[in-house]
């Protein structure tokens, strides 16, 4: 009898119930592929067929509907393509389900924990496109700081001014050195302002004012004038700058000369007082332990302890100074090698005592005239002095060295307070050869002043200062004046470094834009720049508001599409690229995948750029649960792109993709198939009263 038959349509009906079934379960799954049972059937060598069998189960990988979400990290793809995650288990799968949710350490996840695969950026929020694919997370660290290197402004200039009328002035400081002296002040004039904001390296904002007037010298021309938070930048002419560079560096000589021979003759002084000092203390030590009816032992050990205590004070090891003079080993500083060398003397006669009137006379040696003190005295003097001649600027080492001589060459004797004498005695204001010594630093930078220099005018002003430190004599201040009454000064006006000249066409159009820079022979030319974008730069240091806490800033001012018009002056368009710091608000994700940081600074920066995954045979994929697919030989080999790129999709933000199950079909699907059952349950039934009348017969 046929039961097989009936019983494979059982079997077949039964397995398209449960995909039925599955597919209505998972009609609310967001990113749920629905699936469908296909039949076979089956012959034996009859023509009777055998029955039906199950040849496939194919699953439906049509577009599901895309929803909105209230949510900015649900995720869905518009075409194809599949979200690539990493499993906690490091397997890699594939989904339709964009939920994503971040973790504690900025991990981006699904429910189950997979973290969804894409593109990294580096630190500058530059996705590595092409690169390959890793697990992906939002670092919420602070968006560093960024000095502006480039502003924009587009302006226009009203055509009816007329030059040297309408003026407004602002006061400015140019010296910041000085800034309450008159002279650090100046008045700007100008026919119209703009304002924009720059950031330094530290992200401090610096409000940048360009102050425009129209010049007289030229048609259609306009002066700017870059200020700075309140700072304008001048720069004087060479002529003044070089003979200026000579006179100061006489006056700096001087000054390390005077400070050099100072320092020397102090250091002697406080030599001699301390030595004087510890003679007293350990004198006083020995003469108290003798009143006090001490042995000799320990007279020697008060006098010990009194110049232990005195070279504690002093900031030195005794014992240790001790053994390296002793021993014939070099001590610094030499002045240690001084006291040392008294201590060792009287120790040495103390040791020759047989007494304890011995041991007293042995610390009433004067220290000024000992034979060894006085030697140790000579070697100070000779390393005090070099180590004063190399903390001298190089340029000025001959001043130094002279004034030094000066007080060495007269503190001879066997007599340490006749030499200190001797020196004090020195008067360096008349020494010749420091006098020499400074004119030779004249020359010097005199020469350094006129290299490559061509304008006449610079070079008779330099050596006008140069003659008249030559001819002085009498004196070093003699010497200085002579060079400050040489100095011209300023012989053209100071400019703004920072100046920029910007000029029109007859039509109104923007024609050139230009910088200072001095002519020859005097007087400033205003030169053009590159792209009509003038340089703006401000050193780090005291002299500028940078204060020398940041890194120098340099910008420059990109004025194309600038006009001169019959309009009143207006600035159309500012702009420029720094910023300062910034925290972590928020997260967005963009149609090609680009998962961008939004900062507090008003800045984004990509953290990397979500990929998808296409396949040529996506129908082969195998299902794993939890809205995964792995990939096997029948769905082929990954292809991962960039949204948008080859046969995938984009990803949509803020939506879901719901499942593509058609509720209607399915109910009919399953009624048909419940029929089927039921009627081949029926078979079975027709087929088993066959066999009961083959039976009763």
């Amino acid at each position: 009898m046929s039961f097989s038959q009936a019983l494979s349509g059982l079997n077949a009906q039964r397995e398209k119930l449960g995909a039925i079934g599955n597919n209505i379960a998972n009609s609310q799954t967001v990113g749920f592929k629905s699936s469908n049972v296909q039949f076979a059937d089956v012959f034996a060598e009859s023509r009777i067929g055998l029955g039906v069998r199950t040849s496939a189960v194919l699953q439906d990988f049509t577009q599901g509907n895309v929803e909105s979400s209230s949510r900015n990290m649900d995720l869905a793809i518009s075409g194809e393509g599949f979200f690539r995650f990493q499993q906690p288990n490091g397997e890699v799968g594939y989904s339709r389900n964009g939920q994503l949710t971040m973790t504690a350490d900025g991990r981006l996840v699904n429910a189950q924990g997979a973290q969804i695969m894409g593109y990294a950026a580096d630190a500058e929020g530059n996705v590595q496109a092409g690169g390959a694919v890793q697990a992906l997370a939002v670092d919420a660290g602070n968006l560093a700081a960024n000095a502006t290197t480039s502003a924009s402004t587009s302006l226009n200039l009203d055509s009816r001014v007329q030059a040297g009328t309408g003026l407004q002035q602002v006061q400015v400081t140019t010296d910041l050195m000085n800034p309450d002296n008159p002279t650090s002040q100046e008045d700007l004039s100008y026919n119209f302002s703009s304002n924009f904001t720059v950031y330094d390296s530290l992200g401090n904002p610096r409000n940048m004012t360009v102050y425009y007037e129209k010049r007289p010298e030229a048609e259609n021309s306009w002066l700017g004038k870059v200020v700075m938070d309140g700072y304008y930048s001048t720069n004087s002419d060479p002529v003044g700058l070089a003979a200026g560079s000579v006179v100061e560096g006489v006056v700096d000589a001087q000054a390390v000369a005077k400070q050099s021979y100072d320092n020397l003759l102090n250091s002697m002084s406080d030599i001699q007082a301390d030595l004087e000092s510890l003679q007293t203390e350990i004198r006083n030590a020995a003469t108290s332990a003798s009143a006090s009816g001490a042995t000799q032992t320990e007279i020697v050990e008060a006098v010990n302890s009194a110049a232990q205590s005195f070279a504690s004070g002093a900031g030195f090891s005794l014992s240790e100074v001790l053994d390296k003079y002793l021993n014939g080993q070099q001590v610094t500083p030499e002045e240690n090698a001084v006291y040392a060398a008294y201590i060792a003397e009287v120790q040495g006669q103390m040791d020759d005592a047989t007494d304890a009137n011995g041991v007293v006379a042995a610390t009433t040696i004067n220290p000024l005239t000992e034979t060894a003190t006085v030697e140790a005295f000579s070697n100070f003097m000779a390393g005090r002095q070099a180590a004063l001649i190399e903390e001298a600027p190089a340029e000025f080492a001959a001043a130094a060295r002279s004034a030094t001589n000066l007080i060495v060459d007269a503190a001879t004797g066997t007599d340490i307070a006749a030499q200190n004498n001797a020196a004090q005695g020195t008067d360096l204001e008349i020494d010749p050869a420091t006098i020499t010594a400074i004119q030779a630093i004249s020359n010097n930078l005199s020469q350094q002043a006129l290299t490559g220099v061509t304008d006449p005018a610079v070079a008779s002003a330099v050596n006008n200062v140069t003659a008249a430190v030559a001819t002085a004599t009498g004196s070093i201040s003699a010497v200085v004046q002579a060079a400050q009454a040489a100095d011209p000064g300023e012989a053209f006006e100071a400019y703004g470094v920072n100046d920029f000249v910007i000029e029109f066409n007859q039509n109104g159009t923007l024609k050139r834009v230009g910088q200072p820079q001095l002519a020859n022979g005097g007087g400033v030319e205003y030169v053009d720049v590159t792209n009509n974008r003038p340089s703006i730069n401000y050193a780090s240091d005291s002299s500028t508001p940078l204060g020398g806490a940041t890194e120098a800033l340099s910008f420059d001012i990109n004025l194309a599409g600038s006009t001169q018009f019959g309009n009143a002056s207006v600035a159309n368009d500012v702009s420029q690229d720094g910023y300062a710091s910034g925290s972590l608000v928020g997260v967005t994700i963009q149609d090609d995948g680009t998962i961008m940081r939004n900062y507090s600074n008003e800045q984004s920066l990509a953290a990397g750029q979500i990929a998808l995954v296409s396949f040529r045979n996506p129908e082969g994929l195998s299902p794993e649960g939890d809205n995964l697919w792995t990939a096997t030989a029948s769905s082929g080999e990954e292809l991962v792109g960039a949204a948008g790129t080859g046969l995938r999709g984009m990803i949509q933000a803020s939506a879901t993709e719901t499942s593509n199950v058609d509720m209607a079909q399915e109910l009919v699907s399953m009624i048909v198939a419940q029929r089927a059952y039921q009627a081949n349950s029926q078979t079975i039934s027709t087929q088993d009263e066959l066999l009961q009348t083959i039976i009763n017969l």
